[in-house]
């Protein structure tokens, strides 16, 4: 008889500790998935930051001081365009535009994350047409138009500079199986916004001397 009960402890011992030990696995992998997807994250909001500061930064170049006024064509929260002469072998003015729109929608258990797409046109005049999407963040207001001192303007006349802001998000986040069993949607929602908070973000302020002669 106690050789049966020493059988039976070894089992409920062993059982425990192996529920322990794939419990720390899981743990463990989520931190390692979550930690390698997010640093993915943040090389792809570098990136898409990088091309946009570019483009900003040549917005009005080789436009006549006469013509200052023509050159910021769209100024929208989710939209620039702008006139830049990207041609050297000409003095035409080129078009270069931005916009954003949502491109996809992301289910997590019962919380839905909207995904927006930049999409970058540049219109070369007597040349060719080029678009395509340049990143994918979570917010559409990427845009904020500033004037000589700094505050924010709706006259395009005043616009002397550019605030970016890109919030980006990883939808390839691992969820543990805690998240997933959590006791109601509005503690799910809770603990999955936590990991999909929006971290990776960057705002920069491009000044384009071509807007400030």
């Amino acid at each position: 008889m106690a050789s049966l009960i020493d059988i039976i402890s070894a089992m409920l011992v062993g059982s425990i500790l192996l529920l322990v030990s794939i419990k720390a696995m899981d743990a463990g992998l989520q931190q390692f998935v979550n930690h390698n997807t997010d640093a993915i994250a943040q090389d792809e909001l570098i990136g898409m930051t990088e091309i946009i500061q570019n483009d900003l930064r040549k917005m009005g170049y080789g436009i006549p001081e006469a013509d200052q006024a023509s050159i910021i064509q769209s100024a929208q929260s989710a939209n620039i365009q702008f006139l830049s002469i990207l041609n050297s072998a000409d003095e035409i003015p080129d078009t270069v535009d931005y916009l954003v729109a949502e491109l996809d929608t992301i289910t997590f258990v019962d919380t839905l994350m909207v995904l927006y797409g930049i999409t970058r046109t540049v219109k070369i005049r007597g040349s060719s047409t080029v678009s395509g999407i340049v990143g994918v963040i979570t917010n559409n207001d990427i845009f904020s138009y500033l004037d000589q001192m700094g505050e924010e303007t709706a006259v395009v006349q005043s616009i002397k500079m550019v605030e970016v802001t890109l919030v980006a998000m990883n939808p390839n986040v691992y969820l543990s199986d805690e998240v997933i069993a959590a006791n109601n949607a509005v503690d799910r929602m809770v603990e999955i916004q936590k990991l999909l908070t929006g971290s990776y973000w960057r705002q920069t302020r491009v000044i384009s001397k071509n807007l400030r002669r």
